[in-house]
C-alpha cells in the first residue's frame, strides 16, 4: 500500500537521466543505485495571453524558448491528492495563457494539491521561468499562505526554492499566488525509486539540509516538512529545498499550532536524520503505530518501504543493508535514537549534524557525484518490495544481506579436485567446470618447493614450556598485589591510597531548566533535556539553544540554567560539573530565602552566588566558601563556548551534588 501523510504528494513521472556515480571518485563506502524510467507527456498547447489574465480563444504555441529541462519537476509539482486532504476545498479556475499581476503568464499546469494548483509560469518583464501556486479567491488558507510566503522570503540561502513574489487577488474572484523560483531537477524520493544513493551523496545532501536550516532555526523559523517529496536535485547536482514555511500553511497540521520552539526544531531534525537514513537503505523511519495499514499490508511513505524494527526501534542503516558507511550509520542513531547506541552524544539540532557530517566529509563535494547522477542513465533495477517483511515488532532480513556460505559447483562423480590424486590416479577437472565456477579468476600458480632444512624445521613441535610457566608466574604476582591492596584498602578504612573518604553523593530528586520571564526568557531553553544532566550518562546532555553574535547569551538575557531539588534540606560541599565545550563562566545558587520549599522562578535576583567560575572548562568543581544547607540549588551559565562562526551554546552533560 502507498501511503502518504497529507503534505506529501506524488512527483508526475519524469523521464530525466539519473545515474550511479564513478566508483574511483567514491571518499566514503559506495553504494550502488538503480533507477526506473518514467514517459513525461508532452505539454499541450497553451493559448496566447491578452493584455489582461484572460486568454483569447484560439490556442497558440508559447513563444519564449522552452527550458530543456522543463519537462523535469520538482516535488512541489505532485499530482497526486495528498491522502487526508479534504476534497470539497475550492479551486481557482485558470488557464494557460492567463497573465496576472501584468507580468506572470501561465505556461503548464503541474500539480493539483488539496485545492492549490501549481503552475509553471512565464515572468515576461525577467524574462525568466517561475513556479506559481494559485490559491482561490474564497480559500479559507489564502491569508496565511501569504503570510507564510512573506516570511519564507527571509531565506534567502539558495539551497532554498526562494520565494520571488505574493500577488494578492484585487478583483472579484480573481486568485491569489505565491510565485517562487523554478529550478529544474528531480526529488529524493524519485532517485530512492533507482536504489539507494552512496554514502558521499547522502551525507553531502543531509548536510546541505542541516546548514541551510540551522541559521532558520536561529531565527525561529521551522520547515516542518522536510521529507524526500521536498528536496531536490538539481541538473547540476545541487540540492534544493522546496517549500520552505509554505507547505506547511498549504497543508496545516491541526496540532503544530500548540508546539513549542523546541519541539519545530526537534521534528525538523528528525526529519533531516529521515532522509539520511532513507537515502542510505531506501527504507522510511515510520512509527511502530504506522507499520501496517488499515488493510494491514505494510505501509509506504513516499514510495518507501518502513525502516525494519526490533525491541529498540528501528534497526540502524548497517544493520539494514551491508556496506553502509560506519560513521554515517553512528550519525543516523545519534539523530534518530533517544538514547543511541555505544553511549554517543545524541544530535539534536542542525548545527550538531552539520559539525558532525562536516567532519566526514572533510574536503569531498557530492555535488558532482549528483550531478552525474542526473546527467547519466542507469538500468533499473528489480523491484526489492519483498526485501524485507515487517511486522510491528521485529524484523525479517532478507538474502540480500545474508551472510550463507557459498555454494561451490558440483564435481561429476569420483572426479578430485585439480591436481589432487584419487585412488592413485590424477584426474584434472575439465577446463569447461573450471570456467563455470570461476569464470574471470586464474588458476594460480604451483607452490615453490620449500628446501628440505626449512622443511625439518617447520615439522619440529615447538617448545612453548617456557612460556607456560612464565604466564603462570606472571598470573602469580598479579594475585598477590590484588590480595595485598584489598588488605591494605581495609585497614586504612579509606581508598586505595589510604586517604579520606570522598564526600558523600547526594540523590536528586528533579531537575528543571531556568529561563525565567522576568530575565527576558521563554521557557524555551529545552526543557525536555533536563533530565539528561543527571542521568549517570556524559554522553547526553541539556543544552541551551544556540545564541547568536555575543558569548553573554546574545545580550539577551543575564543567564540560563537548571535548577537542581535535592527533595529536601540538605548540606551541600561541592558540586561537580560536566560541561560541553569552554570557556564556560558557571555559577552555583541557592535561594535567597534558604527555608523556602519551592525553588524561585520569577527572576535570578532571587538567588545568591555561593560559588562561580569565569573560564571553566569541561570538569568543574565548584565548592561554597562557606557550609551551605538548601534543598534547591542553580547551575546558572553567564557566558557560553562557540560553537561554531558567531553561534554560542551552552551544555551540562552531568551535575554531581556532595554532601
Amino acid at each position: 500500500m502507498d501511503d502518504k501523510p497529507i503534505h506529501g504528494g506524488e512527483p508526475l513521472p519524469d523521464d530525466a537521466p539519473t545515474t550511479m556515480m564513478d566508483d574511483a571518485t567514491r571518499l566514503l563506502n559506495p553504494s550502488t543505485s538503480s533507477g526506473d524510467e518514467a514517459e513525461t507527456a508532452p505539454p499541450a498547447a497553451e493559448p496566447t495571453p491578452t493584455a489582461d489574465h484572460t486568454p483569447t480563444t484560439e490556442p497558440v504555441e508559447a513563444t519564449d524558448t522552452p527550458d530543456p529541462m522543463s519537462d523535469t519537476l520538482h516535488p512541489a509539482m505532485a499530482t497526486s491528492e495528498p491522502e487526508g486532504e479534504p476534497a470539497d476545498r475550492p479551486t481557482a479556475t485558470v488557464s494557460a495563457g492567463d497573465v496576472y499581476a501584468g507580468r506572470y503568464r501561465l505556461e503548464q499546469q503541474l500539480a493539483q494539491r488539496g485545492g492549490t494548483l501549481t503552475w509553471r509560469a512565464f515572468d515576461q518583464k525577467l524574462s525568466r521561468s517561475v513556479l506559481v501556486h494559485v490559491l482561490a479567491a474564497d480559500d479559507p488558507r489564502t491569508p496565511d499562505v501569504l503570510d507564510a510566503a512573506r516570511k519564507a522570503a527571509f531565506a534567502t540561502d539558495s539551497r532554498f526554492l526562494r520565494v520571488l513574489d505574493a500577488v494578492v487577488g484585487e478583483n472579484p474572484g480573481e486568485p491569489s499566488l505565491v510565485v517562487c523560483e523554478f529550478a529544474p531537477g528531480e526529488s529524493v524520493e524519485k532517485l530512492l525509486r533507482q536504489g539507494p544513493l552512496s554514502a558521499l551523496e547522502a551525507a553531502w545532501v543531509a548536510r546541505e539540509l542541516a546548514d541551510a536550516m540551522q541559521s532558520m532555526h536561529a531565527e525561529g523559523l521551522f520547515h516542518q516538512r522536510i521529507n524526500p517529496d521536498t528536496v531536490i536535485i538539481t541538473a547540476t547536482g545541487n540540492v534544493k529545498i522546496v517549500g520552505f514555511l509554505i507547505e506547511a500553511a498549504m497543508y496545516p497540521d491541526a496540532d503544530e499550532g500548540t508546539l513549542a520552539w523546541s519541539e519545530r526544531e526537534a521534528a525538523d531534525v528528525m526529519a533531516i536524520g529521515k532522509v539520511l537514513y532513507a537515502s542510505l537503505v531506501t527504507r522510511w523511519p515510520t512509527a511502530r503505530e504506522q507499520l501496517l495499514g488499515d488493510d494491514g499490508e505494510p505501509r509506504r511513505s513516499w514510495g518507501l518501504p518502513a525502516a525494519p524494527v526490533d525491541g529498540r526501534g528501528w534497526l540502524t542503516p548497517r544493520q539494514v543493508r551491508s556496506g553502509v558507511s560506519p560513521a554515517l550509520d553512528i550519525i543516523c542513531d545519534q539523530i534518530l535514537s533517544d538514547a543511541p547506541r555505544h553511549n554517543e552524544m545524541p544530535l539534536r539540532t542542525a548545527n550538531q549534524i552539520t559539525h558532525a557530517l562536516s567532519k566526514v566529509l572533510g574536503t569531498a563535494d557530492g555535488a558532482a557525484d549528483l550531478e552525474r547522477r542526473m546527467r547519466y542513465p542507469v538500468v533499473p533495477a528489480e523491484d526489492s518490495e519483498a526485501v524485507w517483511e515487517t511486522t510491528g515488532q521485529m524484523a525479517v532480513q532478507d538474502p540480500m544481506t545474508s551472510t550463507a556460505p557459498f555454494t561451490p559447483v558440483p564435481r561429476p562423480d569420483g572426479q578430485a579436485a585439480h591436481g589432487q590424486r584419487s585412488h592413485g590416479a590424477t584426474t584434472a577437472t575439465p577446463a569447461h567446470a573450471v570456467a563455470a565456477a570461476s569464470p574471470a579468476t586464474p588458476s594460480a600458480p604451483p607452490p615453490r618447493p620449500r628446501p628440505r632444512a626449512a622443511a625439518a624445521r617447520s615439522s619440529r613441535p615447538p617448545r612453548r614450556r617456557w612460556l607456560t610457566i612464565l604466564v603462570a608466574l606472571v598470573a602469580l604476582v598479579l594475585l598477590i598485589s590484588l590480595i595485598r591492596v584489598a588488605m591494605h584498602k581495609d585497614d586504612s578504612g579509606g581508598g586505595l591510597l589510604g586517604g579520606d573518604e570522598a564526600g558523600q553523593v547526594l540523590q536528586v530528586a528533579s531537575v528543571a531548566d531556568f529561563d525565567p520571564e522576568g530575565d527576558g526568557g521563554n521557557g524555551q531553553e529545552n526543557p525536555d533535556q533536563a533530565k539528561l544532566a543527571t542521568d549517570g550518562n556524559p554522553a547526553t546532555a541539556w543544552t541551551s539553544v544556540v545564541y547568536l553574535n555575543d558569548a553573554k547569551l546574545g545580550k539577551l538575557k543575564p543567564g540560563v540554567g537548571l535548577v537542581v531539588d535535592l527533595g529536601e534540606r540538605k548540606k551541600v560541599g561541592t558540586v561537580k560539573l560536566t560541561l560541553k565545550g569552554s570557556p564556560t563562566a558557571v555559577q552555583l545558587r541557592v535561594p535567597k530565602d534558604s527555608a523556602t520549599d519551592k525553588a524561585p522562578t520569577g527572576s535570578q535576583k532571587d538567588w545568591t552566588t555561593v560559588a562561580s567560575l569565569p573560564s571553566a572548562g569541561t570538569s568543574v568543581e565548584l565548592k561554597p566558601e562557606q557550609s551551605v544547607e538548601s534543598r534547591y540549588l542553580l547551575v546558572y551559565v553567564t557566558s557560553l563556548p562557540k560553537v561554531s562562526g558567531n553561534k554560542y551554546q551552552a551544555g551540562i552533560a552531568e551535575i554531581e551534588v556532595q554532601s
